[in-house]
């Protein structure tokens, strides 16, 4: 059993879930997931205009999809779906949205975040058990030009290395490990591009990720598969507050600006990146962060 579906096991326990049952769909049970009954009537407690941002998005999180020649239930319907922790969150804010959607100004599909809240200018990009499994993207053509256009501007700390078209990113010669970096530039990218083109200034991006408490870990029964779950997401949060995202930001306008002619001066890209502001947040603390703003 890998270290996620350990997690989520003891994700579903705690939110008292019944590992014997789960979403039935081809013969399959998907035993981390809400069962079918409970999805339903998860879905029919959702607002309408919420539902069709979660359906309007690209990530097949409320409607079962084939991979592999299996068909799965909703991301959604699982116990430690990032949507499923970002709706939880979200709800504590009036006219917040999700699957923000904004053009990255590079090939392939827009960034979706998982979170907006328009009132302050907040982003939102949730993580519950992603980063309990190692994966590396693809290097496209488009995601090169933006690196080669940004590296120079960040004096030495970004760096990439590519091995058989997969993309490996690091920071002060740190590898990323299980952070998603690139995902953080296309969602840059995305925010970028929607400030040079006339959108609001002053950008509040926040981290949020699912911190492991104790009364989760309590589920986990052997001692290092706890100590496994806590490190990681120790590593997650490390990752995530040594990356100067400021700097990146402000890279990544000059890149946009140039390349899409903003027609933007020096000074005003430097003031468009000073308004820029990243913050990791857990469970524990996001409807502080997002109060305080």
């Amino acid at each position: 059993m890998t270290i996620t579906e350990i997690f989520d096991r003891a994700k579903k326990k705690l939110d008292d879930g019944d590992l014997k049952t789960g979403y039935e769909i081809e013969g399959h049970i998907f035993h981390c997931y809400y069962t079918n009954k409970d999805w339903k009537d998860f879905v029919d407690r959702m607002p309408d205009c919420i539902k069709k941002q979660f359906d309007d998005g690209k990530g097949s999180e409320m409607q079962e999809y084939y991979r592999n020649g299996i068909m799965y239930p909703p991301k959604m319907a699982s116990y430690a779906s990032s949507s499923r922790f970002m709706y939880s969150q979200g709800q504590k804010f009036e006219g917040f949205a999700y699957e923000k959607q904004l053009t990255t100004g590079l090939p392939g599909f827009r960034a979706h975040l998982d979170g907006y809240l328009e009132s302050k200018n907040v982003f939102v990009e949730a993580k519950c058990h992603e980063f309990y499994n190692y994966s590396r993207p693809k290097l496209l053509t488009g995601h090169r030009m933006l690196l080669e256009g940004i590296i120079p501007k960040l004096k030495g700390m970004l760096n990439y290395e590519r091995s058989k078209n997969i993309l490996y990113l690091s920071w002060n010669n740190k590898d990323s490990g299980y952070f998603d970096f690139k995902q953080m530039l296309c969602h840059l990218s995305g925010i970028a591009n929607m400030v040079l083109g006339g959108g609001e200034k002053t950008v509040n991006f926040i981290y949020l990720v699912y911190r492991p408490s104790q009364e989760l870990l309590a589920f986990v029964n052997n001692p290092s598969d706890k100590q496994r779950i806590q490190d990681l997401f120790n590593e997650e949060r490390e990752m995530a507050n040594t990356i100067d995202f400021k700097s990146i930001y402000e890279a990544i306008l000059h890149y946009f600006n140039q390349e899409k002619e903003y027609g933007y001066s020096e000074d005003e890209i430097k003031t468009l990146a000073a308004s820029f502001s990243f913050t990791f947040c857990t469970q524990d603390n996001f409807e502080s962060v997002v109060d305080s703003l």
